[in-house]
């Protein structure tokens, strides 16, 4: 059962490409995923970063039960924070790897 959670959790994680396109899928400026060998890299908007920002989206994150969930939240919303205090600043991160052994970068982008 525990490696099943762990499964989905990690589902979840490189699945929040998914999860900020429906968020951002009726504005101009919407999510961007580009697949990469082995992973994905997913380019937040303006509107998108102050919307990871205002609902603490990266803390939801980082209570899933994945050990990868803690570290991208807390990323998540740091970047989000540094990005909002710039006019149409934004949030760019790279998801790498199995679902049970994620790894990736993120960046906040003026």
């Amino acid at each position: 059962m525990r490696v099943v959670r762990s499964l989905v959790a990690g589902a979840l994680i490189a699945g929040a490409a998914s999860v900020f396109a429906a968020l951002g899928a009726g504005s101009a400026g919407a999510v961007a995923v580009t697949p990469l060998p082995g992973g994905v890299q997913v380019d937040l908007s303006p509107a998108d970063t102050a919307f990871v920002h205002q609902n603490n989206v990266g803390l939801a994150i980082a209570g899933l039960p994945h050990p990868s969930a803690a570290s991208f939240g807390t990323a998540l919303d740091a970047a989000a924070d540094v990005s909002t205090q710039v006019p149409n600043g934004r949030v760019t991160f790279t998801v790498y790897g199995p679902l049970n052994e994620l790894s990736g970068t993120m960046l906040a982008l003026q």
